[in-house]
């Protein structure tokens, strides 16, 4: 019996080292992450360019085609990296929010 308490505290000691691990881990990996990740720092009023994704499809581009089509103005943001576009004359481009993936800061 004192065997088996003895063992129970093993592998609970066990345990806890593995969680420590884990966790010391996925902090890693998050860091990792976060350093490649590419932040959205996009704002009302930002000139922007938007992915073509006709042109995505191999072979739907020239080797010097433009796939980046703009630039546009951000008018609203909705939601969680969602964005209304209007064209540089104010009038508004697409009929619905277009998702902050597509779209990239236009540097003048």
């Amino acid at each position: 019996m004192a065997k088996r308490i003895i063992d129970l505290a093993e592998v609970h000691q066990i345990r806890e080292q593995l969680v420590e691990k884990a966790t010391a881990h996925q902090k890693k990996i998050k860091e990792v992450f976060d350093k490649k990740a590419k932040r959205n720092d996009l704002q009302v009023g930002d000139l922007v360019l938007t992915w073509d994704a006709f042109k995505e499809k191999k072979g739907n581009q020239g080797k010097f085609d433009a796939i980046w089509t703009g630039p546009f103005i951000i008018s609203q943001i909705q939601g969680n990296n969602a964005f209304i576009l209007k064209s540089m004359g104010g009038e508004p481009v697409f009929d619905g929010p277009v998702n902050g993936r597509f779209l990239k800061n236009y540097v003048i």
